[in-house]
């Protein structure tokens, strides 16, 4: 449990424990009272505002007087709004985003400004490079955030550990996991951003087609880890049916829908292998060495969509397979989670879901974010990097508190059930994601080689992988030759 659980925890059973030596000459029954609210308390989980509070308090309040300037996307999905809110609002969102910003002036004297660009990356580099320094944050996506680190243009969060809690739940444990190239990481997801949440892929499930077949509850399955690619298919392949005109098409009820792209990478990432992995420090091209796994993850996804009618995918038309799950012709739909919003017109309930393991042997659900996420990095001529750790670490508290729980509430509020274990399953799918060097510099382009296979229904990797891994390792020992240098 983190830190901050177990330090709540200890000093509200300190409390409790004084209550209860306090009232030992009370009645019987107002003994058994205080017994029975004692254990409630003991083991009732502390919110994300209580935990914030508890590493709020740990820093001392300032009075810096000055502005902290984000570099943001301009007008892709929620890169503006996740940063900058001009004054309270009924959208709870913008609110959040408004009350955290409030609440880091209050705390610091620091005032959130955002500047949109249409390319980050651009105007990062030239500012740098003209050491002008009109940035403090810059929240590019994933390959134009990569670009930035390779060519030196970002500091490392690393030298900045003392000053962060990057190890807490307010930041992504994926990147400082998967994304320390020589021992350094520059750049982190976590709960300033939730564009990253928002292109983060996801299963959604349909509760009356559950309910109507009598298939097994999909949320037990999830916290038994027997949520696996098998079990996955039992019950896909129950479901379909064809409309009573012959043929299968868009009109007709599936068991999985999805998109290309990004449905079908997916395959790869929620087995839990990468093209390139990261070993002390070193990023390694590790493609090949999964491939009697990655032949049974192809072979898997031809006998689920292309060997049989159970499963529907639409090629450049999301909008297709939203409208067809909405119209309960699919058990499950695999998309990005900011698709749920798009549901509101939907009638019947559903749930959200990580997607599958590869099996019960893999010891965590996994997912990736789509490469248009933004990701979060400092520029490398920082002024003073403590205290901008300190205010970016602040910043990130806040959003715990205020941001997190209105990104949940606006996800999940348009479902006709709202369920808490939704929410479970969304905690998981955030603290279980994965990252991959070689999807984020797209141009190693070996994610490419997985997703085309899966398209086209074939399993023969080898002859694939033989044409592109010469050009893939090529390119990674370029962009090393680059981190080398910094």
């Amino acid at each position: 449990m983190k830190k901050a659980i177990c330090i709540f925890l200890t000093l509200l059973f300190a409390v409790m424990c004084f209550s209860a030596c306090a009232e030992s000459n009370a009645p019987d029954d107002s003994v058994k009272t205080d017994a029975v609210e004692s254990t409630a308390a003991e083991t009732a989980e502390p919110t994300k505002a209580e935990i914030a509070d508890e590493f709020l308090s740990q820093i001392p309040d300032a009075n810096l007087k000055r502005t902290f300037n984000v570099l943001v996307m301009s007008g892709v999905g929620n890169s503006e709004k996740e940063i900058f809110a001009e004054d309270a609002s009924s959208e709870p969102i913008e609110n959040a985003v408004f009350l955290r910003n409030a609440a880091l002036a209050d705390k610091l004297g620091v005032t959130i400004t955002m500047t949109p660009q249409a390319s980050v990356a651009t105007a990062a580099q030239n500012d740098i490079k003209a050491n002008a320094k009109s940035y403090d944050l810059i929240m590019a996506n994933g390959p134009d955030t990569g670009s930035l680190a390779q060519n030196g243009y970002l500091y490392n969060f690393l030298d900045l550990k003392d000053y962060m809690n990057l190890d807490q739940e307010w930041w992504d444990p994926g990147t400082l996991r998967d994304c320390a190239i020589n021992g350094k990481v520059y750049f982190m997801n976590g709960d300033i951003n939730i564009l990253d949440n928002d292109v983060t892929w996801i299963m959604l499930f349909n509760k009356k087609m559950i309910a109507d077949n009598d298939l097994e509850e999909p949320y037990e399955l999830v916290r038994q880890k027997k949520w696996t690619l098998d079990k996955f298919y039992e019950l896909v392949t129950t479901v379909s049916k064809d409309n009573g005109d012959g043929k299968y098409d868009e009109n007709d009820t599936y068991g999985f829908l999805t998109t290309n792209g990004g449905g079908m990478t997916n395959f790869m990432y929620t087995s839990d292998i990468k093209t390139v992995e990261i070993t002390d420090g070193t990023p390694r091209i590790v493609m090949g060495d999964y491939q009697e796994k990655i032949i049974s993850v192809l072979s898997y996804c031809k006998k689920l969509l292309h060997d049989g009618n159970f499963s529907w995918v639409s090629i450049n038309k999301p909008e297709q397979t939203r409208d067809m799950f909405m119209n309960n012709q699919g058990l499950f739909y695999s998309e990005v989670l900011s698709y749920i919003v798009n549901l509101s017109d939907m009638d019947s309930p559903y749930g959200v879901l990580p997607t599958p393991l590869y099996d019960e042997n893999q010891k965590e659900y996994r997912t990736h974010v789509d490469g248009v996420g933004s990701m979060i990095s400092i520029p490398s001529n920082v002024t003073n990097p403590e205290e901008t750790a300190t205010i970016i670490e602040t910043f990130a508290l806040y959003s715990y508190k205020y941001l997190t729980p209105a990104y949940y509430d606006v996800t999940l509020k348009r479902k006709k059930s709202r369920d808490s274990e939704s929410s479970e399953m969304i905690d998981i799918i955030l603290q279980t994601r994965t990252y991959d060097i070689g999807y984020i510099y797209s141009s190693i382009g070996l994610a490419e080689v997985f997703r085309n296979l899966v398209l086209n229904g074939s399993s023969d990797f080898a002859s694939a992988y033989k044409k592109k891994s010469k050009s893939a390792e090529k390119q990674l020992s370029s962009i090393m030759k680059k981190y080398d240098k910094i």
